[in-house]
């Protein structure tokens, strides 16, 4: 009798330990009747171009476990899945994406943030020889996981952001041409 509790344990154990761990079923299966979230970005040049969208859900259906490096204590959080979603040209200088807000999935995805921006694809047109920098975006929250920093501000409806590129001149000499 003892055994057989055993192994029924155990058995219940494998269970849990694979249906949570298991590494391979990041997959998105959005529900019919999920929300969306559309993105669009305009193109501010013909030398930019909107990198892929970075996008994070988060699973609290199945928890992540790690030791903190502070005191050693184990610390319970939720599983991270970020993928990459290409932006799509439409029409002309505008592309857009759309976003799930509920991934679904055995792990139950739920949208948590989105990183946008675009790249300089060629620095021609700024000077002779100029190579493109790293890109510029923005970071876009949609939980409370992912605002845990402070540093956003909350929005209701559509949310439009109109930045402005400089060149940033590390060295000024009048004296060159």
């Amino acid at each position: 009798m003892c055994k057989d509790i055993n192994k029924l344990f155990l058995s219940t154990l494998m269970l849990f330990i694979v249906s949570c761990v298991s590494a391979d079923d990041r997959t998105l299966s959005p529900p019919a009747n999920t929300q969306w979230v559309n993105i669009e970005v305009k193109n501010p040049s013909q030398y930019t171009k909107p990198f892929p969208l970075e996008v994070r859900y988060l699973s609290h259906e199945c928890q992540k476990k790690r030791v903190s490096g502070f005191d050693g204590s184990v610390i319970t959080e939720p599983s991270y899945n970020v993928i990459g979603i290409p932006m799509q040209q439409e029409s002309g200088d505008t592309w857009k994406a759309k976003i799930a807000i509920t991934g679904g999935g055995s792990f139950k995805w739920t949208l948590s943030a989105v990183n946008l921006g675009i790249e300089y694809i060629d620095a021609i047109h700024l000077g002779k020889d100029l190579v493109p920098g790293t890109a510029v975006g923005v970071a876009l929250a949609f939980d409370n996981d992912a605002s845990r920093n402070g540093q956003y501000g909350s929005v209701q409806g559509d949310l439009k952001l109109s930045p402005k590129y400089y060149p940033y001149i590390t060295e000024w000499n009048l004296n060159k041409k």
